[in-house]
């Protein structure tokens, strides 16, 4: 081999490791950079006062006095997604990812199963308090759909963005006091009654997330807790925080909020 090919081969080989390098480099890089995985945690409080806490794929039962009664984990199920408790009786966990409703009965056991994955793309549901059937809603049709309790089509109300004339990306589901209501953090609260007959807007400015209790709605606005009532219509400052705080409820003892997985009456 000539001096020339010798200086040819020891500089593709030099290229060879220092491309191999820079590939470890760039996935070392990539490892360390990823985001760790997100967390869901939240708060609900049925209406004899038992408080409910989410972490995932963990619910625990706490009494009014923040005294443990109850946890379940269900972990082949994923992270749950959201949880209607106004029926203390009968709690509805639904699991977004999984396309699944769980039912749960006052000692957080599994009493059935609903599979959605049969509808088109489901990004909410709640429960209906009059005949224990649900309320589902799908961004991808623009769909509210009404269930019976087995998970059966019952009513269907379809371009829901049409009849109420704007583009909507609601985030919360919710049926109270016999209507239903559709929250878009950017355009407040899409009042529907039981028959799915959409009867009004009402603006809930920067607010991020919902609450009802007692003919008001209450609502989150950075670390402040507003509420809105439904009858009155007259906007009110119920709870204020200087440190961030992850979740908040309502219940007869005030506003409930979540600060480092730890649940505190407001009026402590």
């Amino acid at each position: 081999m000539t001096d020339e090919n010798k200086m040819k081969t020891k500089t593709n080989i030099s290229l060879s490791i220092i491309g191999l390098l820079l590939i470890l480099t760039a996935c070392t890089t990539l490892k360390s950079t990823q985001k760790p995985t997100e967390t869901t945690s939240f708060i609900s409080q049925d209406k004899l006062g038992n408080i409910y806490k989410i972490t995932d794929m963990k619910i625990v039962k706490y009494s009014s006095e923040l005294d443990t009664i109850q946890s379940n984990s269900i972990f082949s199920s994923g992270t749950i997604s959201s949880l209607d408790t106004r029926n203390p009786m009968q709690l509805m966990l639904f699991y977004k990812q999984q396309q699944e409703i769980q039912l749960l009965d006052n000692t957080l056991s599994q009493t059935n199963k609903i599979n959605l994955q049969f509808f088109e793309w489901i990004d909410l549901a709640c429960l209906s308090n009059r005949d224990n059937a649900f309320w589902l809603y799908s961004m991808t049709t623009q769909s509210l759909i009404k269930t019976d309790k087995n998970g059966k089509v019952v009513s269907r109300f379809n371009n829901i963005g049409q009849l109420v004339q704007r583009d909507i990306l609601p985030t919360q589901l919710t049926e109270y006091n016999n209507q239903v209501y559709l929250f878009d953090p950017n355009q407040g609260l899409f009042v529907f009654d039981l028959f799915g007959n959409y009867t009004k807007r009402i603006e809930l400015k920067n607010a991020e997330t919902v609450k009802f209790y007692t003919q008001k709605v209450f609502f989150r606005v950075k670390n402040e807790v507003f509420s809105y009532d439904l009858i009155k219509f007259d906007k009110k400052l119920e709870f204020s925080s200087v440190e961030n705080f992850i979740d908040f409820e309502i219940g007869k003892r005030g506003v409930l909020v979540l600060k480092n997985e730890s649940i505190i009456h407001s009026s402590k």
